[in-house]
């Protein structure tokens, strides 16, 4: 009978806790807390105007900026929240850039056209980042420290990945390691290099803001 009572006190607590935690996600104004997750990343949003719902947020004209510099802008960027999951897909013309967030740890990110970031445009992308990193990215006209790469493709494979990079009219290739950040999976770092006939290339930094740099 006590044991019967303390299941039942169980579920009547975890219950109440998620009932909580739902009115309050309800009732915050989300627009407030992607801001605060942007700025956490240095990251500032400026949209021309917003419209929320109890789970949804839309907002349109957005432009992201990090210090003085713009760093991507969107037509419309909808922020949603489903069962175990957190949603945001921004559209910019033609393309779509989407990352999805899940209780238990998993990010999704896809893009197809999406040509509304500095630095790079994203012809494809679909990745998983759970235990490891598995997918693939395609990006056009990456801006490199010293150079304009035309295409930049890589495989993830778990802890590793392959690469191939298209510049000075010759195809490069090469691989690199992964270390993955469980805290924060965009923040995870990459290190490898392309090489060509006299040409190679450094990649690394973390998935969020990769850095592409001419090995001299």
């Amino acid at each position: 009978m006590r044991k019967k009572s303390l299941k039942l006190f169980t579920l009547y607590f975890l219950g109440t806790v998620f009932f909580a935690l739902l009115v309050l996600v309800l009732t915050l104004p989300k627009f407030l807390i992607l801001d605060r997750w942007l700025m956490s990343k240095g990251i500032y949003m400026i949209a021309k105007s917003v419209q929320e719902n109890s789970t949804s947020l839309s907002l349109y004209d957005v432009k992201l900026l990090k210090g003085s510099s713009k760093v991507g802008s969107f037509n419309r960027l909808d922020l949603s929240l489903g069962f175990l999951y957190l949603l945001a897909k921004g559209y910019c013309a033609d393309g779509y850039l989407e990352l999805k967030f899940d209780l238990f740890g998993s990010v999704k990110l896809k893009g197809k056209d999406f040509k509304c970031l500095e630095g790079f445009y994203i012809k494809d992308m679909d990745l998983q980042i759970n235990d490891d990193i598995r997918g693939f990215s395609k990006l056009y006209s990456v801006k490199a420290k010293d150079v304009k790469v035309d295409e930049l493709s890589l495989v993830f494979k778990g802890r590793t990945f392959e690469g191939q990079a298209i510049a000075f009219g010759q195809v490069l290739k090469g691989s690199g390691m992964i270390v993955l950040n469980r805290k924060d999976p965009l923040r995870s770092q990459i290190n490898g290099t392309v090489s060509g006939v006299g040409v190679s290339f450094f990649i690394y930094g973390n998935l969020e803001n990769p850095t592409l740099e001419l090995k001299k």
